[in-house]
């Protein structure tokens, strides 16, 4: 007998044990605790332990981390100083990996027009017209949008023409941040620090996200070439308005005074910023971070403070009543 045929006859005797099944009128057996004052203080007490105990762990571990920050602008460099240097001492021997950050604040990335200000079919290596690209990338939509000086190709460094299509456009692409640094110990200044900027962005987004047109004639026509892991890096928004993004990797550095040469592209005084490079080692509970270990404290402190609480509530209830 079929489903159908069961509705239909309400007299049927099927239709009427499914009707009256116990699934039917709820009444499956469920598991509904009811904790009692001394499991619920046990539990606030359990939470609140464990939750200090890891906060504990991850400051010791935040505080094994070697974190130098090194402004540079503005100060040592104005925005109209196309080359400069920052000296700075390295106190201990950093004998794991050094990530080379750049710094900046009061740069807000997290804007709504910024974040959609950006073509995806572009960046998976379509060519584009302009009527495509007016939704999506309003408003830098063609090359002279991005208002850059002597525009070329970065596959031939041919000049590109102002009217035709952007390529990235978008307002993420046109503000890519173009600083680029070069590192040297102070004692020996020919000898340059190699700083590894491959395998710097997110493998996902470089296999899935950011692709260069199959034809190479296309290519002629991109003003940067949109799988560098420097822009695939910069395309990734940050959330607040002061952030680091990573520039690259030092396998080792010791101790000692050092050099850095900066090559200032990138200006300051168009969002009131400032740049800097932070050089940090990491561990498993990844960079420098005495905030998450503070709040676990914090929250790990609320729990014993509710369990206290509760033993006080429910010795106060058992005086009453005796």
């Amino acid at each position: 007998m079929d489903n159908q045929n069961i509705q239909a006859d309400p007299n049927n005797s099927e239709y009427k044990r499914l009707k009256d099944s116990r699934f039917k009128q709820q009444k499956l057996p469920a598991w509904r605790p009811v904790p009692s004052i001394g499991t619920t203080i046990a539990i606030f007490l359990g939470f609140g332990v464990v939750f200090i105990i890891i906060g504990v762990i991850v400051l010791i571990y935040s505080n094994d981390i070697y974190e130098l920050t090194i402004p540079y602008a503005p100060g040592n460099c104005a925005d109209n100083q196309k080359i400069c240097t920052v000296d700075f001492n390295i106190t201990q021997d950093l004998n794991s990996t050094v990530m080379f950050y750049y710094q900046l604040t009061n740069f807000y990335q997290n804007h709504r027009r910024y974040v959609k200000s950006k073509s995806n079919d572009q960046l998976l290596g379509q060519d584009l017209t302009e009527d495509k690209l007016k939704t999506d990338c309003d408003p830098i939509i063609l090359n002279k949008d991005l208002e850059m000086e002597n525009l070329t190709s970065f596959y031939d460094q041919t000049p590109l023409n102002g009217s035709a299509p952007a390529f990235p456009c978008g307002l993420i692409a046109k503000s890519f941040f173009n600083d680029t640094y070069e590192l040297y110990p102070s004692a020996n200044p020919n000898e340059k620090v190699r700083i590894n900027d491959t395998g710097i962005a997110w493998k996902a987004d470089l296999e899935l996200k950011y692709k260069l047109p199959q034809d190479q004639n296309v290519w002629k026509k991109m003003w940067i070439n949109t799988t560098n892991e420097h822009f695939v890096v910069w395309m990734r928004p940050a959330g607040l308005p002061d952030f680091r993004k990573l520039w690259g990797r030092i396998p080792s550095l010791k101790s000692g005074y050092y050099t850095l040469k900066i090559y200032n592209n990138y200006p300051t005084k168009i969002f009131n910023g400032s740049k800097s490079i932070v050089l940090s080692t990491v561990n498993s509970f990844g960079g420098k971070n005495t905030f998450l270990g503070v709040s676990y404290i914090v929250v790990g402190g609320i729990c014993i403070l509710m369990a206290i609480g509760f033993l006080i509530g429910d010795k106060i209830q058992k005086d009453k009543a005796n």
